[in-house]
C-alpha cells in the first residue's frame, strides 16, 4: 500500500514576497570563510566518521 505524498506549502501574496526579498538580500551578503583550523578539525572528524565501526560489527 502507497503511503500518500504530502501537499507542498505554496507561498503567495505578502508572504510570498517577504520571502523572496529576504532571499535576495540574503544573497548579497557576504558569505562565511572557514579558517584553517576549523578546515582542519572538520577534515577529522569526517575521516573519524568514516573510519567508524559499530560495536556490534567488531
Amino acid at each position: 500500500m502507497a503511503i500518500p505524498i504530502k501537499a507542498v506549502p505554496i507561498l503567495t501574496g505578502t508572504l510570498a514576497d517577504d520571502f523572496v526579498r529576504q532571499a535576495e538580500e540574503n544573497e548579497q551578503k557576504p558569505r562565511r570563510e572557514l579558517s584553517a583550523d576549523k578546515e582542519k578539525k572538520i577534515a577529522e572528524i569526517m575521516r573519524r566518521s568514516r573510519e567508524f565501526v559499530p560495536s556490534w560489527i567488531k
